[in-house]
């Protein structure tokens, strides 16, 4: 190689860990990935974001060149992960048993608030925020999971408002009652086979509403 291409070679940039380009999707997805079980951890408002940047192998600069306003960003990215990983792959399929569809979506959200999961736990941290952004975000998901639950049992995605009411009312409590359980030795079939029965309680109730 000449002595040129040898030199010019010598002064190419070396490149930094972790700053591979990547599509902008994928970049966001790597961050938001390394986030999760930073922000389940350290809450909303305290986590580091040294270690985000640690798990992702990234720069600060690189990091808010993708979340400018820093926390904020990367709470709301992690908001509607976390949204996404709960409420993704609800079971429709009016072919399937009703008892079958529920023991399906409801067994997965209780798989993730059992362990409990990053997305749990960053949810729950999220339905108690007083941030608007974040608020937006996590009601986005809680209709989403209305709409799903009032498909099944009355082949509806708009229920009329008392049965909305009623199925929002239910959702605080299945929320509350799975956070309760993971301290108790009570069977999870048990506490799957209330909060079914419950469920379908609620909603008989909200169709008794005139509107």
């Amino acid at each position: 190689m000449p002595r040129s291409a040898e030199r010019g070679a010598e002064s190419l940039p070396v490149p930094e860990p972790g700053r591979r380009r990547l599509p902008r999707e994928a970049r966001l997805a790597q961050l938001t990935t390394a986030a999760m079980p930073v922000v389940a951890s350290g809450g909303l408002a305290d986590f580091s974001l040294d270690e985000v940047t640690a798990r992702a192998g990234v720069t600060r600069k690189l990091l808010y060149h993708y979340f400018p306003r820093g926390r904020p960003d990367v709470v709301l990215a992690v908001a509607e992960r976390a949204g996404h990983e709960l409420t993704s792959g609800w079971i429709l399929d009016e072919s399937i048993p009703l008892d079958q569809r529920l023991a399906a979506n409801v067994g997965r959200i209780v798989r993730h608030a059992m362990q409990p999961s990053d997305a749990w736990r960053i949810y729950r941290l999220a339905r108690s925020a007083r941030e608007p952004e974040i608020s937006a975000s996590v009601d986005r998901f809680v209709e989403i999971v209305i709409a799903s639950i009032a498909q099944n049992h009355l082949g509806t995605r708009a229920p009329a408002p008392p049965v909305r009411m009623a199925i929002r009312g239910y959702l605080a409590f299945f929320e509350s009652v799975l956070d309760d359980a993971r301290g108790t030795t009570i069977a999870l079939e048990s506490v799957l086979g209330m909060l079914n029965a419950v469920l379908r309680a609620t909603v008989e109730a909200g169709t008794a509403v005139p509107e």
